[in-house]
């Protein structure tokens, strides 16, 4: 059995793991970046990371998720707006570094990867695959294949415009479903609403413990992304819609939302039997994803 390493690189985290070829996590190590990173910054990081793992378990290939823009066929990190990074050959990089040859996608892709490859779609071949947490993106599955458009950026779910004139997105727009429905809108509301600061797993665990306000903002928010995942699917006519990230580990807060949303939007007679499911692969399904790139 082959090890693969695997590189989960967030906006404020990285995460180097060992996965094998049946996708089982051998090892794992984190390091949080809660003010952002530089490119130097991530750089030592990523060697400090894992050069130990690869001196471990001998890895014979790397994966990287990319959070941003990137060119999987040049290995190259081409833009992410929240560090800057701009232009980064992060393939030569760890082949120069760690000797392995690096395969690179960005995140929310790489996750619909993993989810084909281990988790609950290893039997389908059209989905969407939807990340859920500090912002919102989407990843593309069709005819068995991934999907990534002219420019390689099909997917962006999370900015469909849910409400008209609504909250700014950090895109520059008004009323998307990141800005009105991801992790950081479900702490920015609760602000609103009640003048204290919380995370959104705060609220979810406040929502669990019986608070209308924050189950209201929850259901709110399930129904936003259910109406753009609605319209989503009668274009595309997948089977399923897969939801992964931080806020969807709390998805029974996001159900009667996103069923309300989905029965009203939904074009049901093209669509008949289109479910919407948690990922397969829990908190590590970038790290998994990751690993996916390279089989």
């Amino acid at each position: 059995m082959e090890n693969i390493l695997s590189l989960d690189i967030g906006g404020s985290k990285l995460l180097c793991g060992i996965v094998s070829t049946d996708g089982r996590t051998l090892c794992e190590v984190k390091r949080d970046f809660p003010s952002g990173y530089d490119l130097e910054t991530l750089k030592a990081a990523l060697i400090e990371l894992a050069l130990p793992l690869c001196r471990e378990y001998s890895p014979l290939r790397a994966g990287a998720t990319i959070p941003g823009l990137c060119s999987p066929e040049k290995g190259i990190w081409v833009y992410a707006p929240k560090s800057g990074i701009r232009d980064f050959a992060i393939g030569k990089f760890v082949q120069s570094r760690l000797g392995l040859p690096l395969s690179i996608e960005n995140d929310v892709n790489a996750c619909a990867v993993g989810e084909k490859k281990f988790g609950v779609c290893r039997d389908v071949d059209d989905y969407l695959w939807i990340t859920v947490s500090t912002g919102i993106g989407g990843s593309i599955f069709a005819n068995g294949k991934l999907y990534t458009g002219a420019v390689g950026n099909a997917g962006e779910l999370g900015h469909v415009k849910v409400v008209r004139n609504g909250r700014l997105c950090g895109c520059g727009g008004k009323g998307c479903l990141e800005a009105e429905a991801s992790g950081t809108s479900i702490a920015n509301k609760y602000f609103d609403l009640t003048g204290q600061r919380a995370t959104a797993k705060e609220i979810a665990a406040l929502a669990h413990n019986g608070s209308r306000i924050a189950a209201a903002i929850y259901r709110e928010a399930g129904y936003l992304l259910g109406s753009a995942i609605a319209s989503a699917a009668n274009v595309l006519n997948p089977a399923l819609a897969v939801l992964g990230g931080g806020v969807a580990m709390d998805m029974d807060l996001l159900t009667p939302g996103l069923n309300t949303a989905v029965a009203e939007g939904l074009f049901s007679a093209a669509n008949p039997d289109f479910k919407i499911v948690r990922t397969g692969l829990g908190y590590n399904a970038a790290l998994l994803g990751a690993a996916a790139l390279t089989l």
